[in-house]
C-alpha cells in the first residue's frame, strides 16, 4: 500500500487580505473599535484550508512594502490601481500576528511579489510533497502542474475550487504552462499590463489552442488562421506584448532562505492562539481550530461530536462543581448560601417557556470556579424520598399548579430568593426571574445582569451570550448547547441530557457569570455607564418581566375572519398581476419575478442593484420603478399582505399561551444600538399604524371585561429633543407656541404663511423635518417625500437657513463623535462609532447619521424607560394578580398601552401620563398624548389635563 504524501500551503497572504477586505462588511470590528473584517475572512479561508487539506506545512507569503522588479522594468506596472484603504493595510501586522500564534513562518522580501515568493517555494520542494496554493485570484494558475495545485474563492468567502491540470483545461481550455502567454497577450487591467490591445481572452484562447505559445503564434504570424485584424494587432504590439510576458511570468528563483523544517505545522501554543482569538473576538472560529487539532492528533472518531466529552471531563477535572441530589447534601447547602452576600444563578428547564417550562434545576455560585446544582427533578431523589418513582408534574419537586404549592427545597430556599439585601447576579436574568416566579417566588435584590453589562459596553454588537461574552473577556471557552443537546436529527431536549452532563454545564453557567460580573462591573464605571446600568437597565428588568407575564389579549376569532378576507384580497391582487404579466408565475420567486419585470416587459432597469443571481427584485429596488408600470403596485401590495397575514394574522393565534389565555411577547435590551426596546416572539412593534390593514390588525388586542386599553405616546419627541439639543430658537418658540411643527416647517422653507401651506407642503415638511434628524441627503430626502432631487436640495438648503442652530448642532455632534469615538444620549449612553474616522466613505457617512440619529432615538428610549420604571413603582402596579387596576402590557417606540380598570381611567392616567411628562427638563415642553378604547386599533382622544 503506497503512503500518503504529505502536503504543503502556501497562502497568498495579500490576495486574501484583499479578498476578505471587500467581501466582509467594514462594519466588522471588536467592542475597541478595531476593524477586523480583513483578518476575519484571512483566518476563516486559513482554517477552511487546514480542514480540507490536512496540510503537515504551511508557509505564509506576503508583498513588501516598496517597488518590484516589475516596477523598475515598466514604470506604468499597477500605476492605474486605487490604493487601497488604510482601513485594509491596518490589519496586515494582525494577520501576521494570527499566523505567529499559529507558528507558520511568514516570507516577504524587498523587490518582489507574493506570488514570486510562491513560486519560489514551489520550486524549492520536491515533488514527493503535494503543493496547495491558497488564494484569492487566480494569478498563480502558471503554477499548477502534477504535484501543484491552486486552491481559491469562487464566490466571496464562502466557496471555493481547487484547480489542478483539468480543471484549469476545463477552464479556459488551455493547459497551466499556457496561462504565462494568455495573460501576456490578453494583459491585465488591475496590473495595467497593457497585453495587445484589442486581443480579449476569447481570441487569445482561440490564438494558443491553434498555435500553442506565444513564439510560434509570432513564427507563424503570416497563418491565414490569423484574420487581418489580429495579426495587425500582434504586429504593432509586439514590444508590449513580450514586455507583458516577462511582467506575468512569476519569478521561481527569489533568494530566500527556505527550509521545509521551518514551515511543518502543528507545533503552536493553543492557549496563545486561544488568547489572540478572544482580544480578536473569533469566538466562531476556536471550535474550528480545535477540531483540526483534535483530528491532527486522531484523538476524533470519525462521526464522534467535537469537543462534547473533552469539556465536560475538563470541567469535572479543574472546578468544583457539585451536585445537589438528596437532603443532606441539601441542608449542607443550604447553610452555606445563606450566609452569601451575593451570589449568580442559573435556572435549567424544560423549554424555553418560563410559563409553561417545568423546573429541571437551579446551579448557583459565589466563588469562581466553584458552583452548585440543585437538581429538581431527579428520579432517583423521587424514588428515595417519596418511595416510589413518579414522573407525572404532579411529584415532589412541583408545585401544583392551582395553588403553587413549593417543594420543600424551594421553599427553603424562598427566604433567600426573596431577601432583597442579598444580591442576585445572572445572564440574562430575567428569563430566571419569570422562572422562579412561575414556581411562586419573587426574586428580590436584582443587581447584576452580565448580558445588559456587556451591551451597554458594546451596543453596536450582536453577540452578547455568555458563551460570547467568557470567550471574549476570560479567554474560555464553554460548553455550547450544541455540546449539551447534540445537533442535526441526534438533537435532544434539556430534559432528556443525562442528569451528570446537565450539572456541569448548568455550574459552568453560574460560575462564569460570577465571574464576569467583578469585570465588567470595573469596565462600566470605567466608561462612566454604572449609573445609567444600575438606575435604569437593572430596575427595568423587573418591570420588563411584570409586562411579559401579564401579556395582552388577542380577539382570535376576529383575526380567524379577517385571514379569510386576506385570503380573498390576495388571490384578487395575484389575478391582477397575472394580467399585467400576461402569464401565472410564482411570484414568491425572485428568479421568475426578475424575468417577468426585466425580460418580459422590460422595465427599465437604471439604478437597479445587482446581486450574486442577477438583478434585485428587493422591496427598495422597486420603490425606484415606481410609476414605470402598473405590476410593480401589484406586486408592493401583495407582499404587504401576505408578510401581514403570515406575520400577524395567522400566526397570533397559534402564539396564544394556553395556561393564560393571552399572549406573551418578549422584549429585549439588548437588540438595538440606540437603546430602544426590541420585541420578539412574536414583534409585536411592527404592526403598521399608518395603513388601514395594520389598524385592523390592531383590532384584535382587546381587554377583559371591566378593561379599557389606554395608549399613552409622547408626542414629536426626537424633535422636540432636537429643539432642544441644539437650542434653536425657532423650533423651540415653535412648539412653545403649539404651533403645528410640520406646518412651520412647511411655511418657512417655502416662505409663505401658515395659512396657506397645504397637506402636500406639510407632509414635504415633515418629511424634511425626519429625515434631517437621521441625516438623509437630498437623494433620499427626494424619495420619501416623493418630490424631484433638485426640489429635495433647495429644501434642505433652506432649512438649514431657517433652523441654523439644528446645522450647529449636527456639525458638533459629528465633530464631537470623530474625536471621542461614541456619540451619547442625555442620559450618558453611549454609542462606539469607531468607523466614524473609516477611509471608507461609505462606512464613514452611515457613521455620522448614527452619530446624530443616536442621542434624539436614544434619548428618547431612555426617557420611556425611566416613565416605565417609576410607573411600575405605584402601589397599583406592585401586584402581580389579575385583580390589578392598571397593567403595563406593551412598549412600542414612543409609546406605552396599559390595560386599565374602566373605573380607574381617569385618576390613573393623569399619574401615568405626569410621569411621562416630567422625566426630564426641556428647553421644550414634553407633551404626551392619551387615547383610550375597548380595542388597539379603534382608540378615542382621552381629554385629560
Amino acid at each position: 500500500m503506497s503512503k500518503t504524501k504529505e502536503k504543503l500551503i502556501i497562502i497568498d497572504g495579500n490576495a486574501l487580505i484583499h479578498r476578505s477586505f471587500h467581501a466582509l462588511p467594514p462594519t466588522m470590528s471588536t467592542k475597541q473599535g478595531e476593524m477586523v473584517n480583513a483578518v476575519y475572512g484571512f483566518t476563516t479561508v486559513l482554517l477552511k484550508a487546514i480542514r480540507e487539506f490536512k496540510p503537515d506545512y504551511i508557509a505564509l507569503t506576503l508583498d513588501k512594502k516598496g517597488p518590484t522588479f516589475r516596477h523598475k522594468k515598466y514604470k506604468e506596472y499597477k500605476a492605474k490601481r486605487v490604493k487601497a484603504p488604510d482601513d485594509l493595510y491596518k490589519q496586515i501586522p494582525r494577520i501576521k500576528e494570527v499566523a505567529k500564534a499559529l507558528n507558520i513562518p511568514i516570507y516577504e522580501m524587498v523587490g518582489f511579489e507574493a506570488d514570486d515568493l510562491i513560486g519560489t517555494v514551489a520550486a524549492k520542494v520536491d515533488n514527493n510533497i503535494e503543493k496547495i496554493i491558497v488564494t484569492g485570484d487566480l494569478d498563480t494558475l502558471q503554477l499548477v502542474d502534477e504535484h501543484t495545485k491552486v486552491y481559491t474563492m469562487s464566490r466571496g468567502l464562502s466557496d471555493s475550487i481547487t484547480y489542478d491540470q483539468k480543471a484549469v483545461e476545463a477552464r479556459f481550455s488551455l493547459v497551466p504552462e499556457q496561462m504565462i502567454d494568455f495573460k501576456a497577450l490578453r494583459g491585465d487591467l488591475s496590473d495595467n499590463i497593457p497585453g495587445v490591445p484589442g486581443i480579449g481572452e476569447k481570441t487569445a484562447i482561440e490564438l494558443l489552442k491553434e498555435f500553442k505559445t506565444l513564439d510560434k503564434i509570432y513564427e507563424n504570424i503570416n497563418s491565414k488562421k490569423i484574420k487581418d485584424r489580429i495579426r495587425t494587432l500582434l504586429q504593432k504590439h509586439k514590444k508590449e506584448v513580450k514586455m507583458s510576458k516577462d511582467l506575468v511570468t512569476i519569478r521561481r528563483n527569489v533568494q530566500i532562505n527556505f527550509k521545509l523544517a521551518d514551515v511543518k505545522f502543528g507545533d503552536f501554543n493553543t492557549d496563545k492562539v486561544v488568547k489572540l482569538f478572544s482580544e480578536l473576538e473569533f469566538k466562531s472560529l476556536l471550535p474550528r481550530l480545535q477540531t483540526l487539532i483534535k483530528e491532527k492528533a486522531g484523538q476524533l472518531n470519525q462521526g464522534q461530536e467535537t469537543g462534547m466529552v473533552d469539556k465536560f471531563a475538563r470541567n469535572k477535572k479543574m472546578f468544583k462543581y457539585y451536585l445537589i441530589d438528596d437532603d443532606r447534601k441539601f441542608k449542607a447547602f443550604l447553610a452555606k448560601i445563606k450566609k452569601q452576600p451575593s451570589f449568580a444563578f442559573d435556572t435549567e428547564t424544560s423549554s424555553l417557556n418560563p410559563l409553561t417550562a417545568d423546573l429541571l434545576g437551579v446551579s448557583f455560585s459565589w466563588k469562581a470556579g466553584e458552583a452548585y446544582y440543585i437538581a429538581m427533578q431527579n428520579a432517583k431523589i423521587l424514588s428515595a424520598q417519596a418511595g416510589k418513582m413518579q414522573n407525572d408534574r404532579k411529584n415532589l419537586f412541583n408545585y401544583k399548579d392551582n395553588d403553587k404549592e413549593l417543594s420543600p427545597w424551594l421553599a427553603k430556599l424562598r427566604s433567600v430568593f426573596e431577601d432583597k439585601r442579598i444580591k442576585k447576579y445572572g445572564h440574562n436574568i430575567k428569563f430566571d426571574i419569570r422562572v422562579m416566579q412561575n414556581q411562586g417566588i419573587n426574586t428580590a435584590g436584582i443587581s447584576f445582569d452580565t448580558m445588559i453589562a456587556s451591551y451597554l459596553l458594546n451596543p453596536g454588537a450582536r453577540q452578547h451570550s455568555l458563551d460570547a461574552l467568557t470567550f471574549t473577556e476570560l479567554g474560555y471557552e464553554k460548553i455550547s448547547k450544541e455540546d449539551l443537546l447534540g445537533k442535526g436529527r441526534g438533537k435532544i431536549k434539556f430534559n432528556e441530557v443525562e442528569l451528570d452532563k446537565l450539572y456541569l454545564y448548568s455550574c459552568e453557567d453560574a460560575d462564569f457569570t460570577f465571574r464576569l460580573v467583578k469585570k465588567l462591573d470595573k469596565q462600566l464605571k470605567e466608561q462612566k455607564l454604572d449609573v445609567l446600568f444600575k438606575k435604569i437597565e437593572m430596575p427595568l428588568v423587573l418591570v420588563l418581566a411584570q409586562m411579559e407575564n401579564s401579556g395582552v389579549k388577542i380577539n382570535s376569532k376576529f383575526l380567524a375572519n379577517m385571514s379569510k378576507k386576506m385570503l380573498n384580497k390576495l388571490k384578487q391582487v395575484e389575478r391582477g398581476i397575472y394580467k399585467q404579466a400576461g402569464e401565472r408565475f410564482n411570484i414568491n420567486s425572485t428568479q421568475q419575478l426578475r424575468g417577468v419585470l426585466y425580460e418580459k416587459l422590460e422595465i427599465p432597469i437604471d439604478n437597479i442593484s445587482k446581486i450574486k443571481t442577477g438583478l434585485s427584485t428587493a422591496a427598495e429596488e422597486l420603490v425606484k420603478l415606481k410609476g414605470l408600470h402598473p405590476i410593480i403596485p401589484l406586486i408592493q401590495e401583495y407582499r404587504e399582505l401576505t408578510k401581514l397575514v403570515t406575520t400577524y394574522i395567522d400566526a397570533l393565534p397559534e402564539l396564544v399561551c394556553k395556561k393564560t389565555g393571552r399572549l406573551h411577547t418578549s422584549f429585549n435590551q439588548t437588540i438595538t444600538a440606540t437603546g430602544r426596546l426590541s420585541s420578539t416572539e412574536p414583534n409585536l412593534q411592527n404592526i403598521p399604524v399608518r395603513t388601514e390593514l395594520g389598524r385592523e390588525i390592531r383590532k384584535a388586542f382587546v381587554t377583559e371585561k371591566g378593561y379599557k386599553l389606554v395608549s399613552l405616546d409622547y408626542s414629536q419627541i426626537e424633535l422636540r429633543l432636537a429643539a432642544h439639543m441644539s437650542g434653536d430658537r425657532k423650533m423651540i418658540k415653535a412648539f412653545y407656541e403649539k404651533e403645528d411643527i410640520h406646518t412651520a416647517t412647511a411655511a418657512a422653507i417655502h416662505r409663505v404663511n401658515q395659512e396657506t401651506v397645504n397637506q402636500a407642503m406639510r407632509r414635504e415638511a415633515k418629511a424634511i423635518n425626519f429625515g434631517i434628524l437621521y441625516g438623509q441627503g437630498p437623494h433620499g430626502l427626494s424619495q420619501t417625500a416623493d418630490i424631484p432631487y433638485w426640489q429635495a436640495r433647495e429644501f434642505i438648503e433652506q432649512y438649514f437657513i431657517v433652523y441654523k442652530d439644528i446645522k450647529k448642532f449636527i456639525d458638533k455632534t459629528i465633530k464631537l463623535a470623530r474625536r471621542r469615538g461614541y456619540t451619547e444620549t442625555l442620559f450618558g449612553r453611549r454609542r462606539y462609532l469607531p468607523e466614524i474616522n473609516s477611509s471608507v466613505v461609505q462606512v464613514r457617512k452611515a457613521a455620522e447619521r448614527m452619530a446624530v440619529n443616536t442621542p434624539l432615538q436614544g434619548t428618547a428610549a431612555d426617557m420611556i424607560k425611566v416613565a416605565m420604571i417609576e410607573i411600575a413603582n405605584l402601589s397599583e402596579l406592585r401586584a402581580n394578580d389579575s385583580e390589578s387596576d392598571v397593567r403595563m402590557l406593551l412598549q412600542v417606540h414612543d409609546e406605552l398601552l396599559f390595560e386599565i380598570k374602566n373605573s380607574k381611567i381617569k385618576e390613573e392616567t393623569k399619574k401615568i401620563k405626569r410621569i411621562m411628562e416630567n422625566v426630564i427638563k426641556l428647553k421644550v415642553p414634553v407633551i404626551v398624548d392619551v387615547n383610550v378604547g375597548d380595542n388597539w386599533g379603534e382608540m378615542k382622544e382621552l381629554g385629560i389635563s
